[in-house]
């Protein structure tokens, strides 16, 4: 599912998105990035992206920050050391409809009770709930419906 996530989030059938990161925490301790805007060799099968994913994690405990690829970086951080960097955050929630996204935000798809965040703690942290579609869907799935949204809101409607 991660490597989906990555696809749905970046990947165009003719290029990256140039507008998005994509962001996968591991453990609240590890954070593999991939910046839309300067990535370069990424491609779109799963093994391709695990592997990718796995350097960055090895990389991380060997040196704490790494350069995986260009546009792919991998770092020590934490969820609160992510989301005090953007003033509209939201994570999702489920079933129902999305407001007007735009600008600048975050948006948290997969909640880890495990690692001690729940709904009431990133509510308290500032979070909104977004919703995208009728029925629930999948965190990869969500990325896409949300990048859809987006690209829709941006695009001027014709007469």
């Amino acid at each position: 599912m991660l490597t989906r996530f990555i696809v749905g989030a970046l990947l165009l059938s003719h290029g990256t998105r140039k507008d998005v990161r994509a962001s996968i925490l591991f453990d609240d301790a590890r954070l593999v990035s991939f910046e839309g805007w300067s990535m370069r060799n990424v491609r779109p099968d799963e093994q391709s992206l695990s592997g990718i994913l796995i350097a960055g994690l090895r990389r991380v405990e060997d040196k704490g920050f790494s350069r995986v690829l260009p546009g792919v970086t991998a770092r020590e951080s934490s969820i609160i050391e992510i989301t005090e960097k953007h003033d509209k955050k939201y994570y999702y929630k489920g079933p129902g409809c999305t407001y007007g996204l735009s600008g600048d935000f975050l948006v948290v798809l997969a909640i880890s009770q495990r690692d001690g965040m729940c709904e009431d703690g990133l509510r308290k942290d500032g979070f909104d709930a977004i919703r995208v579609g009728s029925r629930p869907v999948t965190p990869d799935q969500a990325a896409v419906l949300i990048n859809n949204l987006v690209d829709r809101t941006a695009q001027p409607s014709r007469q």
